[in-house]
């Protein structure tokens, strides 16, 4: 709630305005009762100029309506603010977390952490701060009215009042640990649903789909659970304190009458009380109230400061450098684990300006780990990964990045254009320049081939394309983002040994032309036979490196592979 208070310290002058207009709006429904009860006075003592009551009750109904719109319209608008930045800043924080982080939350409880957590935080702002202002002016002046017109009916009416204090308080208690659950389920169920919708084909291609709805519906049920015992508070909450106003209602009218037989009130006295009883249950009722949205406003504020506070990738390990351009990359024995888990133990590799280099080894060994070490996607160790023998550690991060053009395993396509989807690593492209890349990456035909050509767009994840124009079109948007180093990991699994062979020319000519450096991350012995050197890792450990014609010729994991693939393709033929 710091950061509430931080943001209503910030606009000050606003909600100093909100406070003043709220406070006159407390005073007039707090004077209104007193006009309401000299009008029926002055009716039943038959004495002239009583409209001066109803012309005086209209203009002050009419002033306090104008002042209830004005501070609604600014609390909403603040509140609106405050949800954008917010908003705004926890999606950058996003941005900033390490990948370990992602492995920790699913992708729905983030979102849902970015609506439904904002959105009471929002209400809070906006009902909250009516509530809890009430509770003190309007309160406060309604309990000195009611002293100052009759204490006998103050304590009558007190009776039952406090009651529905108590209640509110004891209501509040439970809204806290009720709010948080259902906010924590319905970020599960979000996430369920996110991933079944993505992985849909995959669901009925193995006809899982009865099953992806039995756990659905378990997260459902247990979000409609949750949120049932919720509507049962709330629910329960009107009606009660209804009673306990009704009930100072009626104490007020009977001791009211009683007093007005004996003649020591007057039926205004009567009529205000009844009016300030109805007005006084308000107040009371927002102490709850506006616990209730407080604890909802925290329980959510909590969950985004599981973000907000998360721990971030560091832009640079100081002291800082600038690498400068891209000349060289150098492993030098990389070990890495995830918790206890070790993925490598001994790794080295090195690739220069313009060298074409292969890195391959059984699934698991660690390779596209070592790729997200070059990139400090994942964190590597000091002194093990150097640029131009800088630690990347001490390389701020935008300009490590900005050396390297990678395409992954798991090709992620955005829910756009293909120009915009090609255009996403580098927005100064033309479309020329586009079909260039199209043409290296052996997709121009099929992009001529769609509907609108550049101009289709293609589904989310690329749910439109074929897993192998899929991967051309990540490699050709890498090659249009113009970087000095391009890595490929295993960016031809999905691709037929035809469009293969013709791709890894194109690539090939495209990098000795430009003087590109490519690391090849591949099974493939065709893809790592034109490179300059291969590594080998095993187990975490280079076991092999040197000249590709070297390795086969040695009794060693390439010169296996390369028997094995050669064996396939003449059975093949």
């Amino acid at each position: 709630m710091k950061r509430i208070a931080s943001f209503v310290r910030k606009h000050w002058l606003t909600y100093s305005f909100v406070l003043l207009c709220l406070v006159g709006v407390d005073a007039v429904q707090v004077y209104l009762p007193v006009i309401l009860g000299n009008f029926v006075n002055a009716v039943t003592a038959w004495k002239p100029g009583v409209s001066k009551f109803a012309y005086l009750y209209l203009g002050l109904v009419t002033v306090m309506t104008l002042m209830r719109y004005v501070y609604r319209y600014t609390l909403q608008r603040m509140a609106l603010l405050f949800d954008y930045d917010l908003r705004r800043q926890t999606f950058s924080e996003l941005l900033k977390v390490p990948l370990d982080f992602l492995y920790d939350y699913d992708i729905g409880d983030l979102m849902s952490r970015l609506t439904n957590d904002l959105q009471a935080i929002r209400q809070f702002l906006q009902m909250g701060f009516i509530g809890l202002v009430d509770v003190v002016v309007l309160g406060i002046s309604t309990v000195v009215m009611m002293l100052i017109l009759d204490r006998v009916l103050f304590l009558y009416a007190m009776v039952p009042l406090v009651f529905v204090t108590l209640f509110t308080v004891f209501f509040s208690r439970y809204i806290f640990v009720l709010f948080k659950r259902v906010q924590d389920t319905f970020g599960l169920l979000t996430e369920r649903t996110q991933e079944f919708l993505t992985n849909i084909r995959v669901l009925r291609a193995f006809a899982k789909e009865r099953k992806a709805l039995a756990i659905f519906e378990s997260v459902n049920a247990d979000y409609y659970r949750y949120y049932l015992q919720e509507v049962k508070l709330d629910a329960m909450f009107g009606p009660v304190t209804g009673l306990f106003a009704g009930l100072a209602t009626l104490l007020v009218i009977w001791a009211g009458v009683s007093e007005l037989r004996q003649g020591r009130i007057q039926l205004g006295t009567v009529v205000a009380y009844v009016n300030y009883v109805n007005l006084l249950v308000w107040p009371m009722m927002a102490i709850g109230f506006g616990l209730s949205l407080m604890q909802r406003a925290n329980a959510s504020m909590r969950r985004i400061e599981d973000v907000l506070y998360a721990k971030k990738e560091v832009p640079c390990f100081e002291p800082c450098f600038h690498a400068g351009d891209f000349d060289h990359l150098r492993v030098d024995h990389v070990s890495f684990s995830y918790g206890e888990r070790i993925i490598l133990k001994d790794v080295s590799l090195e690739v220069g300006r313009g060298e074409l280099i292969g890195l391959t080894g059984p699934i698991g060994s660690g390779k596209t780990t070592l790729t997200r070490l070059i990139m400090r996607i994942l964190e590597p160790p000091e002194g093990t990964v150097f640029v131009n023998g800088v630690d990347v550690r001490h390389i701020p991060l935008w300009e490590l990045r900005s050396q390297v053009a990678y395409v992954p395993q798991n090709i992620y396509l955005f829910s756009m254009s293909v120009f915009d989807n090609l255009r996403f690593g580098n927005p100064d492209i033309t479309r020329e320049q586009a079909w260039e890349a199209l043409e290296i990456a052996c997709l121009a035909d099929d992009v001529r081939e769609l509907p609108n050509g550049l101009d289709t767009m293609i589904g989310e994840r690329g749910v439109t394309l074929s897993g192998g124009q899929k991967q051309r079109l990540a490699i050709a948007r890498a090659l249009l983002a113009d970087r000095p180093l391009l890595v490929l990991d295993d960016a031809f699994s999905a691709l037929d040994t035809v469009t293969e062979d013709k791709l890894l020319k194109n690539l090939l000519d495209y990098a000795r032309l430009e003087g590109k450096s490519v690391l090849f991350i591949s099974h493939r012995i065709s893809a790592l036979l034109p490179t300059d050197r291969v590594y080998v890792v095993i187990d975490g450990v280079t076991r092999e490196y040197g000249a590709p014609a070297d390795l086969i010729r040695r009794d060693g994991y390439l010169a296996h592979i390369y028997r094995l693939q050669v064996m396939e393709g003449l059975a093949h033929e």
